[in-house]
């Protein structure tokens, strides 16, 4: 079995920031605020928000009021779970296949439209509307480029060694008894 020396570049990596001698407690929030805004920014994410937010709205007046009277109206009750179910696995492929992104969203503007007559005017028509824009949002996404991220990481690093530099000022500061 052979192991790969291959390694993603610097521009998809995560920057991992030092902590600065204050223990891991304060770098951890920074580790998972800089995760998640590497996600947002390689994944359609807000579209694949506003399609759950439809969704939602698509299935609220259902959801809103209670297993009983989806038992009592039957069948009927199933449509808009249904379409509303459809748009949500839109957005979730959408937002964890981004290179997966347009049928989904063709999908889930179908599904938006179609939920108009068949779902409570689609969710009292801001659930469908929630939909469409979703859908455009997720369709319409282009992924950054390596040129793009690597400039992107490079202001991060710029911005990490101000910081730095700042701080060292301030300490520098404070124990030679010069006020900041």
């Amino acid at each position: 079995m052979t192991t790969s020396n291959i390694e993603p570049s610097d521009a998809t990596r995560v920057p991992r920031t030092p902590t600065s001698g204050r223990g891991d407690a304060l770098g951890l929030p920074r580790r998972l605020r800089l995760g998640f805004r590497h996600l947002r920014r390689t994944r359609p994410f807000w579209g694949a928000l506003v399609l759950l937010l439809g969704s939602y709205l698509i299935a609220f007046p259902l959801m809103g009021s209670g297993f009983a009277f989806i038992t009592t109206i039957g069948a009927r009750a199933l449509t808009p779970l249904l379409i509303s179910g459809g748009i949500a696995a839109a957005a979730l492929v959408a937002l964890f296949a981004p290179s997966q992104r347009h049928f989904p969203a063709l999908v889930a503007a179908m599904l938006s439209i179609a939920s108009l007559p068949l779902a409570n005017l689609g969710g009292w028509i801001v659930g469908m509307v929630c939909g469409i824009l979703g859908a455009s949002m997720v369709f319409g996404w282009t992924p950054y480029s390596d040129k793009q991220l690597a400039r992107f990481a490079e202001r991060e690093a710029t911005r990490s060694a101000r910081r730095e530099l700042a701080r060292a000022a301030k300490a520098r500061g404070k124990h030679s008894g010069i006020a900041a």
